[in-house]
């Protein structure tokens, strides 16, 4: 646990104009609590005190009291009147079917960006902008791999801003707002610390542009799913070590 709080890093441009504010203290150590309960550093029913918490954070107990309301919103906790607060643990089954959703919703996107046809061409442009600026991150040390995971993030925001489906880009936009899925990314990078797996995410985000260019729906789908399922696959294989557990295989489908 860190001896005080920094400003995270911003994910992109776009973020800082959607978010138009700094992440808060609060914000920042309900963060990071999340992610030592995904790492498996706090474990199901361990109380998490306020003390503690923000002696840890070099706060006063007020923003610790925000953080852990915050975390209770996202289920990860669970605050008990005159007895405080509790963690609700997280196992890997639940965050491989936090990516398993968030591949079938983006296969979606994807194909509803392709059967627009030329309305796609907006979202093509800014796809091969992303793609770029992502590749040309590819050679950045292990420890950097957080701009390239928001590299990529743009990349995938592009196809749903444009699949023309609101409701799609909502639920989304949601996932990574509102619920785990997005909560266990912000204080870490989970994914992407090796130049190989970004040469195998560029490549499936190519092939995810040239089926948009070519209208073929149906490998617009699969290349966006793949791409996230290998992202599940990373994610899992390095919870597993450090949390010195297994998931059910069932759960680890692919296509």
């Amino acid at each position: 646990m860190p001896s005080e709080i920094e400003l995270l890093p911003d994910d992109t441009a776009h973020d800082r104009r959607r978010r138009a504010h700094a992440l808060t203290i609060p914000e920042q150590i309900a963060n990071r609590v999340a992610a030592a309960i995904v790492n498996g550093e706090y474990r199901d029913g361990e109380r998490l005190r306020e003390q503690e918490l923000a002696e840890a954070f070099g706060v006063s107990r007020g923003p610790v009291r925000e953080a852990l309301r915050a975390l209770e919103r996202y289920s990860l906790a669970i605050l008990l009147p005159r007895r405080g607060a509790y963690v609700v643990g997280i196992s890997l089954g639940v965050i491989a079917e936090a990516f398993n959703v968030r591949a079938a919703l983006a296969g979606i996107a994807a194909r509803q960006l392709t059967r627009r046809g030329d309305a796609s061409a907006t979202a093509v442009a800014e796809l091969e902008a992303a793609l770029s600026h992502a590749d040309s991150l590819v050679e950045l040390p292990a420890q950097d791999s957080i701009r390239f995971q928001h590299a990529i993030r743009e990349t995938a925001r592009c196809v749903y801003r444009h699949c023309g489906a609101g409701h799609i880009e909502r639920a989304l936009n949601d996932q990574v707002d509102r619920s785990i899925w997005g909560l266990m990314w912000r204080a870490q990078p989970l994914d992407f610390h090796s130049r190989e797996r970004r040469l195998e995410s560029i490549a499936y985000w190519r092939q995810v542009l040239a089926a948009v260019r070519a209208g073929n729906e149906h490998a617009a789908e699969q290349h966006i799913r793949a791409e996230i399922l290998a992202t599940r696959d990373s994610v899992i294989a390095a919870l597993g070590v450090v949390r010195g557990e297994s998931v059910d295989p069932a759960l680890m489908f692919r296509d």
